[in-house]
């Protein structure tokens, strides 16, 4: 992976602490990655998101994998239109303790949901504030 360059100003991780890495599924370089992949994780996963939406979707952002590394957080925000439905998949982890995403849903109460590696959680990223508030363990 790369270590990821956020414009100045940005806050929405703590990258002057703890710099994330970016895994792009589309880097070719990577044995296995490319347009191929790309696809195949966006296809096992749009039955899920539609059937929970109700909607016929289009994909129009699966960019990677993020790798928060020990003390990131992830700042409480919304996520920029197009994004509507979005999915997190945890795709592996090495961490001491649990370290939760904090949702707060429509009814006003904060949530946090802990994943294990194979987990997919679905949110209103558009709407629903999510974060990572607490250090990465």
């Amino acid at each position: 992976g790369k270590t990821e360059q956020w414009f100045t100003g940005n806050t929405y991780t703590n990258h002057w602490e703890a710099p994330t890495t970016m895994v792009s599924v589309e880097d070719t370089k990577l044995r296995g990655a490319g347009f191929a992949l790309k696809n195949e994780i966006w296809t096992a996963a749009r039955e899920t998101i539609e059937e929970w939406t109700g909607e016929e979707l289009t994909q129009c952002s699966l960019y990677g994998i993020r790798v928060y590394h020990e003390g990131a957080i992830l700042a409480t925000h919304v996520d920029r239109m197009p994004l509507v439905s979005s999915a997190i998949v945890n795709v592996a982890q090495d961490v001491d303790e649990p370290w939760p995403i904090e949702v707060y849903a429509h009814d006003g109460k904060a949530y946090n949901v802990t994943m294990e590696p194979g987990d997919m959680v679905l949110y209103e990223s558009h709407s629903v504030l999510h974060g990572k508030y607490f250090c990465c363990p």
